[in-house]
């Protein structure tokens, strides 16, 4: 049996190719569909919204620490998603928060998860999600606020050659099967405070020309601080 991403390559050399600009909400169409997403040097138009999906469903409510209850919503992305050298100019949407309402709204993703050498030109929310399987970022380009808050990887996501123009929120993100961020630029507040890493973590050659906060960060249960000490 073929590997999916494997089926993903060959699904490259027949589609997707040919177009330049695509419409979010024909992605949003394929994703609905159970369609694997494929696209390569494509420009994305409109806001890719994953928090509104065909199978979203009422999660129930959660409390926050004065008990005052939300509603979540979640959403599934069922297929790989693969974007290499694409361009999105308006958001890419996989949370967030109706104040008026107090709802939230989620998007989890079940399999690969590919962001090779994009621009992310809108905003880029990921906070909540679960990554269940490989997650990558290598080489893309975020020019607003890369949230990945509260964020959970299932494996080992690849941020390397990463360029972070705007703030990168981590904070509270689990990486459980260890990281990379080989070669990324953090140019404003790299925030990684509480962050729970599982080694193997490739931090070689990290940039932060602005500030960076590592305060309550966890490497195998020891502090950021000690696990610097014992790699230098």
């Amino acid at each position: 049996m073929r590997h999916p991403f494997a089926l993903i390559l060959a699904f490259f050399a027949t589609t997707s190719f040919a177009q330049t600009t695509i419409k979010a909400r024909d992605i949003l169409n394929e994703i609905n569909e159970g369609a694997p997403v494929a696209y390569k040097n494509a420009t994305i138009e409109g806001y890719l919204d994953l928090t509104d999906l065909r199978n979203r469903r009422h999660a129930g409510p959660s409390f926050d620490f004065f008990s005052i209850g939300n509603d979540v919503y979640e959403s599934t992305v069922e297929g790989p998603l693969t974007f290499i050298n694409c361009t999105f100019t308006d958001d890419v949407i996989a949370y967030y928060h109706v104040d008026r309402d107090n709802d939230t709204f989620i998007a989890h993703f079940e399999d690969d998860v590919v962001f090779q050498n994009c621009t992310f030109e809108g905003k880029s929310e990921f906070k909540y999600s679960e990554f269940e399987r490989n997650a990558t970022f290598s080489g893309s380009v975020f020019h607003h606020e890369a949230n990945f808050k509260y964020a959970e990887f299932s494996d080992a996501p690849d941020f390397s050659n990463t360029r972070f123009r705007d703030n990168a929120n981590f904070k509270y993100a689990g990486f459980p099967e260890g990281a990379s961020f080989q070669s990324s630029t953090f140019m404003q507040l790299a925030n990684f405070k509480y962050t729970k890493f599982r080694t193997p973590l490739n931090i070689q050659n990290i940039q932060f020309r602005g500030v960076e906060d590592f305060k309550y960060t966890k490497v195998d249960g020891q502090s950021f601080t000690t696990y610097l000490l014992k790699n230098r």
